[in-house]
């Protein structure tokens, strides 16, 4: 739902373009300053890849010293000659309102600019504006309508959003059957929210067939990701009940710590009922 800004170096244009050829064996031999004059010069010539690349530099890359106020100039001044990325990163950090003041209307204009260029992932952020009523007020049609917009420009999360919709009801009638057939793509992509969500439909049946086994199998291979708190939660639960495999409530405990340890509260309190029940 959230995409981190990108702090590599982007490399757009033919690999054979002056200033890119330059400034990638720059990088190479870690000529860090080199990179950023190299990109200073071409951004002065109104190339907005090495716009964009300044903002990313002055943002807080390597050998860099960080400079807000020129990273916003140079994020900015790639967006305005259509540089989705640039349009992207602008909004996130004025949603964020880490390194500037928070600035929802401002966040929402760059996140439409850059999702009019088929950013999906700015699509999905903006979705995620209405959605939640950051700006001070939900609106769930046009959160639904964004979303489809990302999911349609093939950002995962999107789809995982767009199906939670159809699963809710909200902005759209409710449809469980495309919100199973929406989370399995964005599952497929990688998105482990998207895989717990499907788990929870297999697990209840809710447009499919009901399937245990398979909701087991999918909070099992999300619980071993960085994000997978929430699976190692449920799938302890497989394992106090005795449902797919046999029950053990010492591997349900090691589940449920695991996921507290990873942020996800609800296992805390199950820890805590099960270290008693263990004792």
């Amino acid at each position: 739902m959230r995409r981190f800004l990108i702090i590599w170096v982007v490399l757009v244009g033919f690999l054979n373009a002056g200033y890119i050829k330059e400034s990638v064996e720059a990088h190479k031999k870690g000529e860090h300053k080199k990179v950023a004059s190299i990109y200073q010069k071409a951004c002065n010539e109104n190339k907005a890849s090495a716009c964009y690349n300044l903002g990313v530099l002055y943002m807080g890359s390597k050998g860099i010293k960080k400079d807000v106020n020129k990273s916003l100039r140079y994020y900015q001044k790639a967006c305005n000659n259509h540089f989705s990325s640039a349009c992207y990163n602008l909004a996130l950090i004025y949603q964020n309102g880490k390194d500037v003041k928070q600035d929802i209307q401002k966040a929402k204009y760059l996140y439409k600019k850059a999702c009019d260029q088929n950013d999906g992932s700015a699509c999905n952020n903006l979705g995620r504006i209405y959605d939640k009523g950051m700006d001070g007020k939900v609106d769930v049609k046009q959160a639904f309508s964004y979303y489809k917009k990302s999911c349609d420009r093939f950002d995962e999360m999107g789809c995982n959003n767009l199906g939670f919709a159809y699963y809710k009801g909200r902005g759209v009638k409710k449809d469980d059957k495309i919100a199973v057939k929406l989370y399995k793509k964005s599952c497929k992509a990688g998105v482990s929210l998207a895989c717990e969500n499907l788990a929870y439909m297999y697990k209840n049946g809710y447009g499919i067939k009901k399937d245990n086994k398979k909701a087991y199998e999918l909070y099992k291979s999300t619980c071993k990701k960085k994000d997978g708190a929430k699976s190692c939660n449920n799938l302890a639960l497989f394992y106090i009940n005795g449902e797919v495999v046999k029950k053990d409530f010492k591997k349900a405990y090691e589940l449920f710590d695991a996921s507290c340890k990873n942020g996800f509260n609800i296992a805390c309190d199950n820890s805590k009922l099960l270290k008693n029940e263990l004792k």
